[in-house]
């Protein structure tokens, strides 16, 4: 088993970096004119490192993410597969829930692998091309189903600084 990425990974991942770029050419170019007020001015950047911060550490390090499995051991790779591995056996995985995200594209089915009531990993249907291939083999890997997590927009929050 190993994951395989979907357009909207590379697209997701281009923006994360270009955003950065776009916004200082964007503030040296227009934004550090002296009739620009202050406040309006912290506000956009504020905004625009918000939804950085959500790119960045949301979605590059929690859902685009290569998963594989070696042996007994599940590797988890964040950050499109560039980041340091980590090693969970199969054993201390104690199950996987699952969760819809509706959005105005369709919906897609997260499933996250749970290890002590805590999410290691977070398998997508948007980010990862061979989605149902990868929760099927969960299955026959004998990790069990723990039931359906309602989608929380504050939930993706908090898993962003866990």
């Amino acid at each position: 088993m190993r994951s395989k990425f979907s357009y909207s990974s590379y697209l997701v991942a281009i923006g994360a970096f270009l955003l950065p770029l776009i916004l200082v050419m964007s503030l040296l170019k227009n934004g550090l004119k002296s009739d620009t007020p202050i406040g309006l001015f912290v506000i956009i950047c504020l905004f625009f490192l918000f939804i950085w911060i959500w790119m960045f550490f949301g979605e590059l390090r929690t859902k685009i993410i290569k998963i594989e499995r070696e042996n007994e051991n599940v590797i988890v790779r964040r950050y499109l597969g560039i980041g340091n591995s980590k090693h969970y056996n199969l054993l201390d995985i104690s199950g996987f829930k699952t969760s819809v995200l509706s959005s105005k594209g369709g919906s897609y089915e997260y499933l996250y692998l749970m290890m002590d009531n805590k999410k290691v990993a977070k398998l997508s249907a948007f980010y990862h091309s061979n989605y149902k291939e990868l929760k099927s083999h969960v299955v026959t890997m004998g990790i069990k189903n723990i039931g359906f997590e309602q989608f929380s927009n504050v939930q993706e929050l908090k898993d962003i600084f866990n």
